[in-house]
């Protein structure tokens, strides 16, 4: 049994979201905050378990996800603010929803990611695809009724340990799709049959609607505030977004984002800044690495949080001049304008030396101290 004190570290996090706090008020805390993004599959590499380990046993994936926050607090020391343990699946909502087939990690392949097979090859398997009715979905039934199980198994074998019981949602639209029918097709029909992919997204949107209404009939939780992962959108035209991403988008901030609204693109979206503050008028974003960090920061100053854009790649062959250089452009460029949070772009995936990411998150706290002072050498990645 891992032994994790619970109390203790729920008292460091919460003098850490002070500082989050203050941000979010657009204030200058004692220094940025250093939140990374690591999560189950990077601690399951780092005590030795494989993928297909983490993902099959309830035992392996809460001792895995304690002994994560246990180095994080104690080692790796970033400005961590939640202490608990989820249900991880793994990023597979679609395949569930739309009982697609989904490849998980076996004795073959241990450490391959859970991944949705596509299942639309065909304009008639868009008329084919059915919006699905959560109360009468078996996968969708068999979802919660696993999130339950996992729920009563922590509280047995581990106590007061906090359980997140987030429920099931798909991507919006445009993301959505992508899952349903891979990358390259999704970009070449809405292309090539608006019309049809229309007719999907709206059905995606429903779809989406559905799972929030049932999510808050079967978990309870809010349904005004909303956070989106948009990843594949981010790579279409500024006028493609506007036709195919931005109205479904909107109509879901607009239904359940009323107190809150947050965006997740590892994808570009300095081309889209104006429709992030003054259409979605989101609270904060999570930026990926591909964005000119330069124009986020003029275009988000004293209106949106932002976090992320250090570019993770820096730390796999744990080069520390790269590694600083990487910190000083993110911190330089976006920490004198406020609201920013550092962070790497994107998830921290497994295999990046545990040392390197320590040495990162150093440097960031010690140039991290207010007041920052942006450097006259334009730092951001162009």
């Amino acid at each position: 049994m891992i032994v994790f004190d619970c109390s203790r570290y729920a008292r460091i996090a919460e003098r850490n979201r002070e500082r989050f706090e203050a941000v979010h008020r657009f204030e200058e805390p004692d220094r940025v905050p250093v939140a990374i993004g690591v999560g189950g599959p990077y601690y399951a590499w780092l005590f030795g378990y494989t993928l297909m380990e983490y993902y099959s046993s309830f035992k392996v994936m809460v001792d895995v996800q304690l002994m994560g926050l246990k180095w994080r607090f104690e080692w790796l020391q970033d400005d961590v603010v939640g202490v608990g343990v989820h249900l991880d699946v793994g990023s597979i909502a679609e395949g569930i929803v739309f009982d697609c087939r989904i490849a998980m990690p076996d004795e073959r392949n241990p450490w391959r990611s859970p991944w949705i097979v596509p299942r639309i090859y065909s304009i008639e398997d868009i008329d084919r695809l059915e919006i699905p009715d959560p109360d009468d979905h078996p996968g969708i039934q068999a979802y919660y009724d696993r999130v339950e199980e996992f729920t009563k198994f922590v509280r047995k074998e581990y106590g007061d340990i906090p359980v997140g019981r987030g429920g099931l949602q798909i991507h919006p639209p445009v993301s959505a799709a992508g899952s349903l029918m891979g990358p390259q097709r999704l970009y070449i029909w809405l292309y090539r049959y608006p019309d049809e992919m229309h007719k999907l997204l709206r059905k995606l949107e429903e779809t989406f609607d559905r799972l929030q209404r049932y999510r808050h009939e079967r978990v309870g939780g809010g349904m005004d505030s909303i956070s989106l992962s948009d990843d594949h959108s981010g790579y279409l035209s500024r006028s493609m977004y506007k036709k195919f991403a931005l109205p479904y988008n909107l109509r879901l901030y607009e239904k359940y984002g009323r107190r809150y609204r947050g965006l997740h693109m590892d994808s570009h979206m300095d081309h889209i800044t104006d429709i992030i503050t003054d259409v979605y008028k989101v609270n904060s974003v999570d930026v990926g690495v591909e964005n000119n960090l330069g124009i986020l920061a003029e275009a988000f100053n004293g209106r949106v949080i932002f976090n992320g854009n250090a570019n993770w790649r820096v730390l796999v062959d744990g080069n520390h001049e790269k590694i600083r250089k990487e910190v000083e452009r993110c911190i330089y460029t976006a920490a004198p304008v406020g609201g920013y949070i550092f962070d790497n772009g994107g998830e921290t995936y497994a295999g990046i030396p545990p040392e390197n990411l320590k040495y990162e998150v150093e440097y960031a706290k010690k140039i991290g101290v207010y007041p920052i002072r942006r450097r006259e050498t334009d730092l951001s990645r162009e």
